[in-house]
């Protein structure tokens, strides 16, 4: 039997604050609707339109009884799950990670990562957006490796994040050129972060929100931010060596830039599910 709103119908319900304006079509009105009613989405929020990954800690998560994470679901409609075949490299689900406001994490320690499959609603068209929620555990190796969509370890098209010297290193086309990155400091493992990548093909913009606060900007007009054949990693930055050390809550991916509103209405959903003001 299916969940019935308001006079039994699962249309839409204005007490539950919904706009249609801010609801993602990908998964929806009645979807949301349900979401909201189960208490899984603030009032009148969700993330702005448009992406094509959406991957967050309270649903979808494919485990073993040792809470080993083989399968972390898109719910964008897309089927671009991150995924991990093999035990020794699977994340632990974490069902209450207090500093991602006591809702669940999805923790790669070093050695463990997630990868979706290479797909063309991941292909990148005058730019992209990522927006992470995370906590910091620890940077393992120099080039620890956050999330990224590049070519194996040679990191020479595409974007990533990586450590390297003290800094959050967020970069398009080629990792080794200063002109095609920008760079946030965050050493602080304590804190709920959410970490936002930005590029419209005239701006490279990073930023962390949260009381890690920071942001850079790099003028930028590369086109070569596709990396053929691989899809987005968690952790990794294509072998053991480029692990990180994160727990996860919520990954959204948008293969397009986002307007200066529709980055703040997904910025507002991500402050007001987490807590941070």
């Amino acid at each position: 039997m299916g969940r019935k709103g308001n006079a039994g119908y699962t249309n839409p319900d204005a007490r539950f604050g919904e706009l249609e304006s801010y609801y993602s079509g990908s998964l929806g009105l009645t979807q949301h609707y349900l979401e909201r009613r189960d208490g899984d989405l603030p009032p009148g929020l969700s993330p702005f339109p448009g992406y094509t990954v959406w991957s967050k800690s309270t649903t979808g998560v494919t485990k073993d009884g040792s809470n080993l994470v083989s399968q972390w679901n898109d719910l964008s409609g897309n089927d671009n799950h991150f995924l991990q075949a093999t035990d020794s490299a699977k994340p632990t689900f974490n069902p209450s990670n207090s500093v991602l406001n006591n809702l669940p994490s999805i923790d790669a320690n070093n050695g463990d990562a997630m990868e979706t499959n290479d797909d063309s609603t991941l292909t990148a068209s005058g730019g992209f957006c990522v927006y992470v929620v995370c906590k910091l555990d620890s940077y393992p190796s120099t080039f620890s490796f956050f999330i990224s969509r590049t070519n194996g370890t040679t990191w020479g098209t595409g974007w990533g994040i990586y450590y390297y010297a003290g800094k959050l290193r967020l970069f398009v086309d080629y990792w080794n050129t200063s002109s095609k990155r920008v760079e946030l400091t965050l050493t602080n493992s304590t804190n709920i972060n959410i970490i936002k990548f930005h590029y419209d093909q005239t701006r490279i913009t990073g930023e962390i929100i949260g009381p890690n606060a920071d942001s850079d900007t790099q003028a930028q007009t590369t086109t070569d931010i596709n990396a053929t054949g691989e899809g987005i990693s968690l952790n990794r930055g294509g072998s053991d060596a480029y692990d990180g050390d994160w727990d996860y809550g919520e990954v959204l991916y948008y293969p397009l830039p986002l307007s200066a509103a529709g980055q703040l209405v997904t910025e507002e959903y991500l402050k007001r599910r987490y807590n941070i003001t």
